[in-house]
């Protein structure tokens, strides 16, 4: 390690520097005579002095106050530590391992006489962040100088999965940081698996943030993503001989590498009190419970780019002087340390039961502390890169908020509050200002989605803010009576009861009496002789309640309710769906009223995925075959390239290879079905997987439902039959049901009794398995989804918005069975109709088949009724399914008429199943469809999807860092 001493440039301070190829230990005197040290990472193995090339380390804070230059102890601010020749380079392995071996003893978490994987793990994951922190530190200090518009991504979920693996490919530091291990007896693969997947995400939603900031960063977008840092997760699920059980992530028990708390970047959030008006005439909120919202970084580096985007995640406490010692002492510990609990609850789970109004005042706590958290650095970091002469009129030329979904609605009575109670503007400044910078993604059509919020609730925990909403309500009554006028009154209390913020409350006092319905009308003769007619049935009715009076029942009042989707939608300036046909039935169905009122709000932005994470990293096998037969890596940043792949889709030496690589991946998938479930399958069936959370409309049940067909078929069959009759199949299912979700969890129940009986009789063997990975997250995808042959997506057409799996699955050769619902649609369109399994009814006959249903006219398939039959015989075992087969009886009533259409749909699922096992047994056939498949999905990377927000809703450019 080489060592330079050099003086300070202001104070004559001695300062140490100790070199090696990957990082430097800077060391200081300071005025009491001891040295402090630091170590930063370097960017060239030559740190010897160069008279031609020099260049300056400045040591940054990512803070939202970034007004010193130098924030880091160990400097001043003024002083600047000259090192020569730190330019970007490739370490060799001898640097990662001395790095490694540095971390190992320096940055302890564990002790030091053992050296195994987990502290090779957070060692090497240690190392690994120096070289983000240098391109995350050099980012923000070029988007701070040159002051650009940057967007902020506000996110309840964001389901990243490892990070290791994932930032070292992004570095290209694969071969330096694999060899470097293999040095200290570690394989890169194996250290990479001892890191927990972070808890912060559930499904689709949180991996689609992911995807978003990694394409952020890659394509050099200026950027933030905004969440909360939850302490326990979702929850880690555990299958039993009952089901589902829940238990509390563990994903933080042993510190997390990759965050860096700001202990200086922190803000008060408030609840409950009462709003007063100041001195100053101004509205204030004051009194009640107050928190404060702490930030938590996690670099997010770009693929071969420095710009190294932030992720910043609030955790919640109060203060310390909240903690009431004089009760602790007297022996009151719980009732003590009550103000502490409950800050600190606030980020324990994600999306916490709410069945109780507990749990809904902590879900709507939750959903404020992320707005408010981020609004109030959002604002700090615009007046800082302001300076001394902050225009609030320029707030949406540099600042773009994206809520994702409706739980960030809070940003938009937030924002306003912040702008007029605490910097002064008027309502009316303050209301263009919000509406110009907030936009929102809607992403679902299912009414128990589309948050609704008790008003007596949120006029208890956020007072202020309801005043506001009540406003926005007002301004949004007064916009609909001037647009459609009071001459009809139907119509006018149709619009009013369907476009306004509040549900079930009176109209503002300005407008009680503009719906104005005629009282009497004209009397012809004809309704004179009803008349007569019905006051002699009045008297005859009258005469026999006096022989049998009733009492009518109390009338009960419908609950008060703030519609938060509505809100978002009149609140911002830009509305979009995530899939084609999910944004046509936004417009046409779900907010039709506002469209017809603000037409140009609304657009589509269909998902995508990254194919960092999503192919280049998680299959290596088909990459490199990718890149062999395209002749180049291009496509991993430019997937229109994937398209070539076509002209290539019949030659037997690359079916060769491609049907290997499937192979390697299965294997894979063999040994973790064995670790996590005791199971032995084998890698020569077809692997038939459905992962995603466990839902009703996504049809869990009609999966299984179609395997108990298939089985009870195979055993009525000989045993020559069966092979004859059907493919092999090993058909795997992965998700979680939520915790108070009973029926999801009924069908986790039902999955997993099918599979003990099913993988359990001898007579059927490899010809048929059932497995369910427990506690599905990002890094079981990551091996299910390369290893993938057929993958179900299969819910009920017009209910899911878009979904992301089925386009890594098609990313990865793939074969979809589906429904013609979200990106389905858009996908077989690009891979090919002969590509893609196609059943079940459309979009637009749904209403229809509901109402045939409700009518009585319905009738099941046969097929239907037999299978039903049989899960009734006590084939599974002794558990009862009556609930969950009795959703699919009836024609009314809550829970039942089979409102998912499993029944309706059933026959021409199993019709489709055919299909595929003829077309799995002509391997050259099904080869083809596999590369079509890949070569079919270029459209789908959140690169396009992210270059689209960029232009056509957040107005921001892609700036590369000099």
């Amino acid at each position: 390690m080489d060592t330079m001493r050099i003086s300070g440039v202001s104070t004559g301070a001695e300062v140490l520097i100790q070199c090696n190829s990957l990082s430097s230990l800077v060391s200081r005197r300071c005025d009491d005579g001891k040295w402090r040290t630091r170590m930063f990472p370097a960017r060239n193995r030559n740190l010897r002095p160069s008279p031609t090339r020099r260049s300056f380390l400045s040591v940054k804070s990512i803070s939202s106050e970034p007004k010193a230059k130098v924030t880091d102890a160990v400097l001043d601010s003024e002083q600047e530590v000259f090192i020569s020749s730190m330019n970007p380079f490739a370490p060799d392995a001898a640097s990662v391992a001395s790095s490694i071996k540095y971390h190992a003893e320096f940055t302890p978490l564990f002790s030091p006489e053992k050296f195994e994987l987990p502290k090779a793990f957070f060692a090497t994951a240690q190392s690994v962040r120096d070289a983000l922190i240098m391109n995350w530190n050099a980012t923000y200090e070029y988007y701070n100088r040159v002051n650009v518009k940057q967007a902020y991504y506000l996110s309840m979920e964001f389901l990243q999965g490892r990070a290791l693996s994932n930032a070292v490919g992004n570095l290209g530091l694969n071969s330096a940081y694999g060899d470097a291990l293999k040095r200290l007896g570690f394989d890169l693969e194996s250290v990479a698996s001892q890191e927990p997947d972070p808890a912060l995400g559930n499904g689709g939603l949180g991996r689609l943030a992911s995807c978003f900031l990694d394409s952020m960063a890659t394509l050099n977008y200026p950027a933030w993503g905004y969440g909360l840092r939850y302490k326990y997760g979702l929850f880690k699920q555990r299958i039993t001989k009952d089901g589902q059980e829940e238990a509390a992530e563990d994903w933080l028990e042993l510190s997390n590498p990759w965050e860096i708390v700001r202990n200086d970047v922190s803000y008060p959030i408030k609840f409950y009190g009462k709003v007063v008006f100041g001195s100053d005439g101004k509205k204030r909120w004051i009194g009640g419970e107050d928190i404060v919202a702490v930030a938590y970084d996690v670099p997010i580096p770009g693929y071969k780019t420095k710009t190294t985007i932030n992720l910043r995640l609030w955790s919640t406490k109060a203060p310390s002087e909240d903690f009431d010692l004089s009760s602790y002492n007297s022996g009151k510990h719980t009732e003590a340390a009550e103000a502490l609990f409950n800050a600190e609850k606030i980020c324990f789970v994600l999306y916490p039961g709410d069945e109780s109004t507990e749990g809904k005042a902590l879900r709507l706590k939750q959903q404020y502390t992320l707005c408010s958290a981020s609004l109030q650095d959002i604002v700090a970091r615009f007046e800082t890169r302001s300076g001394g002469n902050v225009n609030w009129e320029e707030f949406p030329e540099k600042v773009a908020v994206q809520m994702n979904d409706t739980h960030p609605t809070l940003c938009i009575p937030e924002l306003m509050r912040i702008l007029m109670d605490l910097k002064g503007l008027s309502w009316e400044d303050a209301w263009k200002i919000t509406q110009r910078t907030v936009a929102y993604t809607n992403h679902t059509v299912l009414p128990e989605a589309l948050e609704k919020w008790s008003l007596e609730l949120m006029e208890k925990l956020l007072p202020r803010h309801v005043e506001i909403i009540e406003k926005i309500d007002e301004e949004l009554v007064r916009t609909i009576v001037s647009e459609y006028g009071t001459a009809d009154p139907d119509l006018l209390e149709e619009k009013l009861k369907a476009m306004r913020i509040l549900e079930n409350v009176e109209l503002p006092s300005a407008f009680a009496d503009v719906i104005v319905k005629p009282v009497n009308k004209p009397v012809t003769a004809k309704d004179a002789q009803n008349g007569v007619k019905a006051e002699q049935e009045e008297e005859k009715t009258a005469g026999e309640e006096e022989e049998d009076e009733v009492i009518p029942e109390p009338t009960v009042e419908p609950p008060k309710m703030v519609r938060m989707a509505n809100l978002a939608v009149v609140g911002g300036h830009a509305v979009n769906g995530v899939a084609e046909i999910h944004s046509e039935i936004v417009k046409q169905d779900v907010f039709n009223d506002f469209v017809q009122l603000w037409p140009e709000k609304f657009q589509n932005k269909t998902n995508g995925v990254t194919p960092r994470r999503w192919i280049r990293f998680c299959n290596p096998y088909l990459s490199d075959i990718i890149t062999n037969w395209i002749g180049t890596e291009d496509w991993v940043l430019n997937t229109e390239k994937l398209a070539e792949l076509r002209k290539f889709a019949d030659n037997e030496d690359l079916q060769s290879e491609w049907r290997a690589a499937k192979k390697k991946n299965k294997l894979k998938v063999v040994s973790l079905i064995k670790e996590r479930t005791g199971y032995t399958v084998s890698p020569d069936a077809m692997f038939d997987i459905q992962i995603k959370r466990i839902h009703e409309y996504k049809r869990q049940l009609l999966n299984i439902l179609g395997i108990v067909y298939r089985y009870k078929k195979m055993k009525e069959m000989s045993a020559s039959e069966r092979e004859k009759a059907f493919v092999p199949r090993v058909c795997i299912f992965g998700g979680k049901a939520f915790a108070t979700y009973v029926q999801a969890k009924r069908i986790v129940k039902f999955i997993t009794d099918v599979a003990s009986t099913i993988n359990h009789d001898p007579e059927i063997g490899d010809l048929l398995k059932v497995i369910f990975v427990p506690d599905y997250n990002v890094s079981v995808a990551e091996l299910l989804i390369p290893a993938s042959e057929l993958s179900q997506h299969i819910s009920t057409a017009g209910m899911e918005a878009s979904g992301t799996s089925n386009m890594k699955f098609s990313m990865n050769g793939c074969v979809l069975i589906g429904t013609l619902d979200g990106a389905n649609v858009e996908i077989r369109e690009e891979v090919g109709e002969e590509n893609f399994f196609l059943f079940g009814a459309k979009a637009d006959q749904i209403v229809n088949l509901r109402k045939e249903r409700a009518e009585g006219k319905f009738v099941p398939d046969p097929t239907f009724e037999e299978v039903k039959k049989f899960v009734g015989s006590g084939v599974f075992g002794s558990n009862s399914y009556d609930e969950l087969i009795g959703s699919l009886e009836g024609n009314e009533g809550f829970g039942r008429a089979d409102y998912f259409l499993v029944g309706k749909d059933f026959p021409s699922y199993i019709e489709c199943q055919e299909k595929v096992d003829e077309a799995y047994r002509d391997q050259k056939r099904w080869t083809r469809m596999s590369i079509m498949n890949t070569a079919g999905s270029f459209k789908f990377s959140s690169d396009r999807t992210i270059h689209e927000y960029a232009k056509d809703i957040w107005n921001i450019k892609q700036v590369e860092l000099p």
